[in-house]
């Protein structure tokens, strides 16, 4: 009980020590960015969630910015017809339908999930174009500040909330859920036993849309508006959130709670670009930085039983010098 109380309040270290480090070195950052910070969070953190069914499955997906653009379309074009309402029905039509899509086509196909996805995001970029067009927009699709109000501050909270509470409920209180994990540890395991895990992936990509359908909400809500582009645009949108799905996978050792340590991870992200923001440092650089903690994260990650071993061996060899 003590080493879990010690593991759930370590997780919170990082983004503590780091946020009081731009505290002590940068002027323009201190508790009154706090705001900021954790609402710069909440979008990846909900595209995380979104990605991460896919991830565990051991399957690869860009799409996911794509589908909040298209989600982030119809409910605009929608909000001028039938308002708030239309909005939200929208968003949540547009998303979830592109995760439908996504799946179908990945079962059909049966090509590598990397270049199913970038496919439907050419697609969807270019359905999202000319939906705006539709609505009379060229470049981006606007919604009313009445309704971009349904998403400010707080409510965003409420909202990545109920996304976290109702991603904890698919992933540990349903067999899906449990499936889905383990087929990303052992797929051929998982076959052995019956499990049809085509059907299985499916099912990931699809629920996977329901994550994009609150990501086009918030998104929509938190500037007014939403880039429409084409040419793969949207897929800068799915770095961090990859970024924080992967360093919530390794801290999950310290506590299993994929949604919150997905948090923890966009969080620490968020502080590290806001305190270099407040640091003067250019956009190429935080490009540069971000590049770089991508590829740190990812050899991490790519690497973790690696290094597990090389550990354990460390260890042995150490008794073994002392016996």
């Amino acid at each position: 009980m003590k080493k879990k109380a010690i593991s759930s309040v370590g997780i919170f270290a990082l983004p503590v020590l780091l946020f009081l480090f731009f505290s002590l070195i940068c002027e323009g950052f201190g508790i009154h960015t706090l705001q900021i910070v954790i609402s710069q969070s909440i979008i990846p953190t909900i595209l995380g969630l979104a990605m991460a069914l896919v991830m565990l499955c051991g399957l690869m997906d860009f799409s996911a910015g794509a589908r909040v653009i298209l989600g982030s379309a119809v409910g605009a074009l929608m909000a001028q017809w039938f308002g708030l309402a239309g909005f939200l029905i929208g968003c949540i039509a547009g998303a979830f339908v592109g995760g439908i899509i996504i799946a179908f086509l990945y079962r059909l196909l049966r090509i590598p999930s990397m270049v199913v996805s970038m496919g439907v995001v050419l697609v969807m970029e270019v359905v999202s174009y000319k939906l705006a067009e539709i609505g009379g927009l060229t470049g981006a699709v606007k919604i009313s500040n009445e309704i971009a109000a349904f998403g400010e501050w707080p409510k965003n909270l409420i909202i990545i909330i109920i996304a976290s509470l109702i991603y904890y409920f698919i992933q540990y209180k349903t067999s899906t859920g449990c499936r889905i994990m383990a087929c990303g540890n052992d797929e051929v395991m998982l076959k052995n036993m019956g499990v049809n895990t085509g059907k299985l992936k499916f099912t990931a990509f699809a629920l996977s849309g329901i994550f994009c359908a609150f990501g086009a909400v918030v998104q929509s809500c938190y500037s007014g508006q939403v880039t429409v582009a084409i040419g793969m645009v949207s897929m800068s949108m799915v770095f961090k959130p990859m970024m924080g799905v992967l360093i919530g996978m390794q801290l999950l050792k310290l506590v299993d709670n994929m949604p919150l340590m997905i948090f923890i991870g966009e969080l620490t992200i968020s502080i590290i670009f806001n305190g270099f923001i407040a640091l003067g440092l250019t956009d190429n650089l935080q490009n540069i930085v971000l590049g770089v903690f991508l590829l740190a994260v990812l050899g991490i990650s790519g690497n973790a039983g690696n290094i597990a071993e090389y550990r354990r061996k460390r260890a042995v060899r150490r008794e073994a010098g002392t016996v």
